[in-house]
């Protein structure tokens, strides 16, 4: 039997007891809920505001019971906000909050501080926020309220040793520290700036607290060899997409299908979890991957999205939002060809490295031997100028250190036999995907051209059905030969920053083999996560990888990773 712990690692849940509601708590609306609060919120603000409606503060007082000094309001207010906010999100701590608000008016009621025709008001809130609480599935992780703890005993002690050390006054208890943050906010004998120091403090220290036992689960540490090994073997279905591969990356975390026949790869970065492509393995437990993906972050109160979706998987994602953001690059080697005038520019390529001198090897890398390997990193450096390797959606990690053997290495070589340009393709169910593709920027145009054609010759030769290229982002706006106003902004920004992100001149490249173009949208939950997502997604693609090590043992063994024989 499984344990809720390891169910909820593996973004699973329990089903529901024979007999209970059809519809889950969990999946019922929670926006009149988060509605109510932010409008407390907004009556509690109320004396903040000089010259506000006597109905106003009338109406104000219903929620407060006392008068409340402006200050007081404000960090009240705002801390409610957040409350309302995590409510929306499902946060259990954002509910615990409501319910210590609900309690705590009915002790002001009970010891005679507020009116007493609140009570029956502060029980009915009380009660419904019972009756809800499963709404709110979204439980603070241990880490946030060790954090939250710590803070708060951080902020006592600061306040306390504050008050006895620097207030100059005559401290006898700590009840007296705590008289300088009463309403009234009368200054304590010798220090009249105490009192404000500490509620300042005080609210920071509400807000914080608060903002931690909001925020969603850390990020998880990267899956374990055990489960990138299971991964593995999931990648070589049949039925596993083109980006398959790259779920192998050593920086990411993952959720299995019920039946453990499929897996979503994908890490975390600014509250968004994101995956890199569709799930591995079998297509038929797909969706229910999706389900665990959706349901582990449902947990966990991360956001998901997904880098790179295919068209046919995007129902399974329900509700999320999809933004289709350009297409994959893919050749069919049966029906790929050099002859024709549209291949003109490649056949000429091609003839130039062999007037150079330029010869060229296929080979698994695993057979490198240590010189190689040492020689094509050195090229992969000068290609890069010595920037880091970069990608997350298309590009795999551990370039050439024997982490994964089961990759295909297309190498060129000069007239002097010294390596100038290598290419890393990996298996991907019946296709072989482009990795990595560096050339020394001294070596003779036309060999990235050469080692794509013979790649797409090895692939036909061993079964293979398709050879996934690069990925061509905004292919539509950037092939269009009619742009609007906007349409022709986005250009122009795109060709000014080519020399960076060479996106329009990776798309003319590919553009040379005729090839086919598979459509990959990122899909998200919602569009008040735009800010995050485009911060989360700029972030994985252009920031730096783990550097390169050399591996102690591979992935997994690499049998029918490259022939079909």
């Amino acid at each position: 039997m499984l344990s809720d712990e390891s169910l909820r690692r593996d973004g699973l849940s329990r089903p529901p007891a024979a007999g209970g509601p059809a519809t889950a708590p969990h999946a019922r609306p929670v926006w009149p809920l988060a509605l109510t609060a932010a409008l407390v919120a907004a009556l509690i603000a109320v004396p903040a505001f000089a010259g506000s409606p006597h109905w106003l503060g009338r109406l104000s007082q219903v929620v407060t019971g006392s008068p409340l000094r402006p200050e007081h309001a404000v960090v009240l207010a705002l801390a409610l906000a957040l409350v309302a906010r995590g409510a929306l999100l499902r946060r259990r701590a954002a509910w615990y909050g409501l319910v210590t608000l609900a309690l705590l008016g009915l002790l002001a009621v009970v010891s005679g501080d507020d009116p007493p025709w609140r009570l029956p008001l502060l029980a009915a809130a009380l009660g419904g926020l019972w009756l809800e609480r499963g709404r709110f599935p979204v439980r603070p992780h241990p880490e946030r309220v060790r954090t939250a703890v710590k803070t708060g005993a951080l902020l006592l002690a600061a306040t306390t040793l504050l008050s006895l050390v620097l207030g100059g006054v005559s401290v006898r208890s700590v009840g007296d520290v705590a008289s300088g943050l009463g309403a009234t906010g009368a200054p304590m004998d010798g220090a009249s700036w105490l009192p404000g120091v500490l509620g300042l403090a005080g609210a920071a220290g509400l807000l914080v607290l608060v903002i931690t036992l909001l925020a969603p689960d850390p990020a998880p540490p990267p899956g374990d060899e055990a489960e990138r090994a299971r991964v593995a073997s999931l990648v070589l279905h049949p039925g596993s997409d083109t980006l398959a591969p790259f779920a192998l990356r050593r920086d990411k975390a993952y959720v299995f299908s019920a039946d453990g026949r499929a897996a979503i790869g994908y890490r975390v970065l600014f509250g968004m979890a994101v995956a890199g492509g569709d799930p591995v393995g079998d297509p038929a437990s797909h969706a229910d991957a999706v389900r665990a993906f959706l349901a582990m972050c449902r947990t966990t109160g991360w956001r998901p999205a997904v880098l790179g979706a295919s068209g046919a998987l995007l129902p399974a994602w329900g509700p999320c939002r999809s933004i289709g953001f350009g297409d994959e690059v893919v050749i069919r080697p049966a029906e790929f060809t050099l002859s024709g005038r549209k291949m003109r520019n490649v056949r000429q390529a091609v003839k130039r490295t062999e007037n150079f001198g330029v010869s060229s090897e296929i080979l698994p890398e695993r057979e490198l031997t240590p010189a190689l390997r040492d020689k094509l990193l050195d090229v992969a450096s000068h290609s890069l100028g010595g920037a880091a390797e970069r990608g997350f959606s298309m590009n795999l990690d551990e370039l050439l250190t024997g982490y994964h053997p089961g990759a295909i290495v297309a190498i060129a070589y000069g007239d002097d036999k010294e390596p100038i340009a290598f290419q890393r393709y990996v298996t991907a169910g019946e296709g072989i995907s482009l990795d990595a593709m560096r050339r020394d920027p001294g070596g003779p145009n036309g060999v990235n051209e050469r080692l794509i054609v013979e790649m797409v010759d090895y692939a036909a030769e061993r079964g293979h059905g398709v050879v996934s290229l690069n990925f061509a982002a905004f292919r539509e706006l950037l092939d269009s030969d009619e742009r609007g106003l906007l349409e022709k902004a986005g250009y122009r920004a795109l060709h000014l920053l080519d020399p960076w992100i060479a996106v329009e001149s990776l798309y003319l490249f590919d553009k040379k083999f005729r090839p086919s173009y598979k459509p990959r949208s990122v899909v998200f939950r919602s569009w008040f996560d735009i800010a995050w997502l485009a911060a989360a997604l700029l972030t994985l693609e252009f920031g730096r990888t783990r550097p390169a090590q050399r591996a102690a043992g591979p992935v997994t063994e690499p049998v029918h990773h490259l022939g079909r024989s």
